[in-house]
């Protein structure tokens, strides 16, 4: 039976850290550890842990206090129904589009588990080449563009041991051009639910 995984505190070690490879993807453990995270990253179940979001695009181990190199990836969010991917030992590069002379790069907002009540607009790459592992340790490698590429960049870097707005001591993450610190939840809540809003006007 999965198991609830708590949130590691944002002042924890673990969230600096770069995580190991996975090297024995036959480990029962390895198996257990995806089983518990796919089931905690439910909305239900990041209630129950005190989520800072209702739902998630993706959650990388170390969040959750895990030293493994692995991420969730849920680019349409993590509720019912909605699928789940398992990406292992990550990795991207910037992906050169044929009208374009250098990697297209774009700012949008950001917003973190591991940094409660924080927004900030950060600069991706457009369009990356991911690579990674699914659990059956099949290497796969996947074009990915705007949002997808976006939470991929995000949770690699969460492995690498960076967060995107750089609050930790000792830590300067990617570009966060603003930050905004809301007040309370609903406060913050109402910030992104105008700004899917205004997508889709």
């Amino acid at each position: 039976m999965s198991k609830l995984l708590l949130f590691a505190e944002k002042s924890s070690l673990i969230l600096r850290e770069v995580m190991p490879d996975i090297q024995d993807f036959t480990d029962p453990l390895l198996h257990e550890t995806i089983s518990d995270m796919c089931y905690s990253i439910l909305p239900q179940q990041l209630k129950a842990a005190n989520g800072a979001h209702e739902s998630a695009a993706g959650m990388a181990a170390n969040q959750w206090g895990i030293k493994k190199r692995i991420f969730i990836f849920t680019p349409e969010g993590s509720g019912e129904g909605k699928k789940l991917e398992i990406m292992i030992n990550p990795s991207y590069l910037p992906h050169l589009r044929a009208d374009e002379i250098k990697p297209a790069l774009k700012e949008a907002f950001e917003g973190c588990f591991s940094v409660p009540l924080t927004t900030g607009i950060v600069t991706r790459y457009e369009a990356i080449k991911a690579t990674f592992y699914n659990p059956a340790g099949e290497k796969i490698e996947r074009l990915m563009e705007g949002w997808e590429a976006r939470v991929f960049q995000h949770e690699t870097d969460h492995l690498n041991g960076k967060l995107f707005d750089g609050l930790l001591d000792h830590y300067l993450g990617p570009d966060c051009r603003e930050r905004i610190i809301f007040k309370d939840a609903e406060e913050m809540k109402c910030f992104w639910e105008n700004m899917a809003n205004t997508r889709h006007e």
